[in-house]
């Protein structure tokens, strides 16, 4: 910490800006048009788009809430001044949750293979999964992940708004404990969902590092998030504490972890590659063909090789246009990756056991429509959120810390 006590900044009270406002309402009206769409279209079509958007925005929270949950057990300092915007987005938790158990109660016929009774008893592989891979467990399980979720976050930001009232230093370290649980529960909950979520939409293939692959998708789309956040309420005139030294370390989080997500993707890559198992070697063969590849190769694009190096140069990550800009790429990209898990498995099970005629990807509005009305949602409520807490916490033992930082 410097030498001096820096002065604890006027806040302003938060109100939503009207930009927000019609953007989220944009947003609303397109992406429900385009849902919508999407179902008219195919069923199969309008739940796959439904998944990728449910398990997105699943990620946008729960990234946010790792954050929290990590600087609180590391004794972070730098974050205090953002806080609040990570406790708001772990507030989203219930919507993406109503939009998994649609798509369990509703659309799993149209997107797992292990659902269909008639698959499953001619195949023996699906038969020895069934104690895992039944409908019941599924649903099951989405409930016991989001009420784990929905636990720990509740109680993080539960005590850091009592803090706001007393300036009790026990709350700080109240969420070092449950900081600490929540990261272990989120470890061992995420990759089940995501082998329950994604995984599952191709039950013959695995991967070992398959849901640390999802953890950190989601942890850079939450970064990304962030940082656009910041700027947009920078602009409205709110978080006047937040220096281009706060720049430096959203840059920062974004390029590293972007960095850590294409060392997990070649780590699975090349030794499924070298390996040659055909049970391992599918996956990528129907990625790699039929129209696949171009979004395969903007994929690794999207997600590395350009925000990698664009954020390399110190004074880049110190610039908000170009923050601005890598963070949106990141989003985008964290959408396509997805999408390019999700849509060769749900399109090639389609094609060969409902009878839909499809070759190669599909991208167009019925593609975009549930992400464009989740985060028009998400907007809202972000925007009704921080209004619920001082945008700065102003009696954290580390806000000095964070008004001081420097880099």
């Amino acid at each position: 910490m410097g030498a001096h006590h820096h002065a604890i900044p006027e806040e302003k009270a938060w109100v939503m800006p009207g930009s927000w406002m019609k953007l989220a309402i944009a947003l609303i009206v397109i992406g429900a048009a385009g849902t919508a769409w999407g179902f008219m279209d195919a069923s199969w079509r309008g739940w796959s788009n439904v998944l990728i958007a449910g398990v997105y925005f699943t990620g946008v929270a729960l990234g946010a809430a790792f954050q929290f949950a990590v600087y609180s057990f590391v004794n972070g300092g730098w974050w205090i001044g953002v806080k609040r915007i990570m406790e708001a987005f772990t507030t989203f938790l219930p919507v993406p949750m109503l939009v998994m158990l649609a798509v369990g109660l509703f659309g799993m016929h149209e997107l797992y293979e292990w659902s269909i009774p008639e698959i499953v008893a001619n195949d023996s592989l699906l038969q020895r999964k069934a104690l895992l891979l039944n409908e019941t467990g599924w649903l099951v399980r989405v409930v016991i992940y989001f009420g784990i979720w929905m636990g720990t976050t509740f109680l993080m930001r539960k005590f850091s708004r009592a803090q706001d009232e007393t300036g009790d230093e026990k709350y700080t370290l109240l969420n070092i404990r449950v900081g600490a649980i929540h990261t272990v529960l989120f470890g061992l909950t995420i990759t089940f969902a995501s082998l329950d979520w994604l995984s599952s939409l191709e039950p013959h293939w695995f991967s070992t590092i398959f849901g640390v692959y999802q953890f950190i998708g989601m942890f850079v789309c939450a970064a990304s998030f962030l940082t656009l956040f910041v700027l947009a309420m920078q602009k409205a005139g709110y978080l006047s504490w937040i220096t281009e030294d706060h720049y430096h370390d959203f840059g920062k989080m974004m390029f590293a972890f972007g960095t850590f997500w294409a060392y997990i993707w070649v780590s699975q890559y090349i030794l499924i590659w070298y390996s040659n198992i055909p049970e391992e070697t599918g996956y990528y063969i129907i990625r790699q063909h039929d129209g696949w590849m171009a979004i395969f190769v903007l994929n690794l694009l999207c997600n590395w090789v350009l925000p990698f190096l664009i954020l390399m140069p110190r004074n880049n990550k110190r610039n908000p246009k170009i923050l601005a800009l890598v963070a949106g790429m990141l989003l985008f990209g964290h959408w396509l990756d997805l999408y390019l898990q999700v849509m060769p498995a749900t399109s090639h099970f389609a094609a060969h056991h409902h009878g839909a005629t499809v070759h190669g990807p599909l991208l167009g509005l019925q593609e975009l429509g549930p992400i464009l009305l989740l985060g028009g949602v998400f907007i809202l409520t972000m925007g009704k959120m921080l209004g619920t807490a001082p945008l700065l916490a102003k009696k954290d033992p580390y806000l000095q810390e964070s008004l001081q930082h420097q880099q």
